[in-house]
């Protein structure tokens, strides 16, 4: 029995030494030191927007890594829900309880102010995503109500499809669908203006985490303990399901890597995970730079298929250099 266990064993050690493999560029930079409770790179990552831990709201280049607007104290709601970048960075959306506040960043000044309810009178909003156009709007709440307003014609379509609150909302690249994932467990396709799904799907627990391609061929999901799948975004079919040793793994932030099988992953702790989509396969598991105990990621972007750049609730921007996993699968 003894020799039988003991290849096992290799086995096993040479599996985690090979998680060894260093990714980490290092960090490049730290925006502020206050700590960061929301951030988002842009879609085309010139630009980053952060809430730090005294309400503070700023817009970072992010080549200078230095601020180019900051909103003022006494324009900023008592709660900063969620910001939203617009696809060409000129439009920032600041999300309060019930209220976006539309801002020009050209003339850095607050454009309007626009109230969303849900059907209790108690929901606030729990997500929000901006067309690709910018003429369209979701605003889900945490009742599990979606609304669908059209910004030019101020029309809105309110249902009420999830029973807890709504985290995600995902567009598609045209402007016509979105995904929507709730604490409930349920998971949806939308077409703009329709309450009757194209598709559903159904978990044990709540939705944690939630990607789509860029191309919105495909979409990455994780309840709160072991179900997690690509699936295809024309049914809703399973595509693959992530493998691990663990008895069940936490996600939080993902980001499809394009041009590529990679799946990047954070987790509740100070980690990334990398994932082959085809196979499902855990590629490795690293340790992000922290400054204080406890640290995620709170957002990824790749700017290549080789590069990948995470910030983390410290502020730290760090550089991942994902060819090192080029002959890995």
């Amino acid at each position: 029995m003894l020799y039988r266990l003991f290849p096992i064993i290799i086995v096993l050690i040479l599996a985690g030494c090979e998680d060894d493999i260093s990714l980490s560029n290092g960090t490049v930079n730290q925006l502020g030191d206050k700590g960061i409770l929301i951030g988002h790179f842009s879609q085309d990552g010139s630009k980053l927007v952060t809430v730090d831990s005294s309400n503070s709201l700023s817009v970072w280049n992010s080549d200078t890594r230095a601020p180019e607007f900051t909103v003022p104290q006494d324009k900023m709601p008592d709660m900063v829900r969620e910001v939203v970048l617009s696809k060409d960075n000129n439009m920032l959306i600041v999300v309060g309880d019930n209220q976006l506040r539309f801002w020009s960043l050209a003339s850095k000044k607050l454009v309007t102010k626009v109230n969303f309810t849900g059907v209790s009178g108690y929901a606030y909003i729990s997500s929000v995503a901006l067309s690709p156009a910018m003429d369209k709007i979701v605003v889900a709440m945490s009742d599990g109500t979606v609304n669908m307003a059209h910004l030019h014609t101020q029309v809105n379509n309110q249902f009420a499809p999830h029973s807890r609150p709504v985290m995600h909302v995902e567009w598609d690249d045209k402007g016509e669908l979105f995904l929507t994932a709730a604490q409930d467990g349920k998971l949806a396709l939308w077409r703009f203006g329709s309450p009757e799904p194209v598709f559903t799907k159904e978990f044990n627990h709540r939705v944690t985490s939630l990607a789509v391609r860029n191309d919105f061929s495909e979409f990455f999901v994780s309840d709160a303990l072991d179900n997690q799948v690509i699936a295809s975004l024309i049914d809703g079919a399973d595509k693959s399901e992530l493998k691990y040793m663990a008895r069940f793994k936490v996600f939080r932030k993902a980001l499809f890597i394009e041009q590529s099988r990679l799946l990047a992953t954070s987790s509740s702790k100070s980690q990334l995970t990398i994932w082959d989509t085809k196979s499902g396969n855990e590629l490795g598991t690293w340790q992000i730079n922290t400054v204080n105990s406890g640290a995620t990621i709170v957002d990824m972007y790749a700017p290549s298929k080789e590069k990948l750049v995470t910030l983390s609730s410290d502020g730290l921007l760090e550089e991942w250099a994902l060819n090192m996993l080029a002959n890995r699968r």
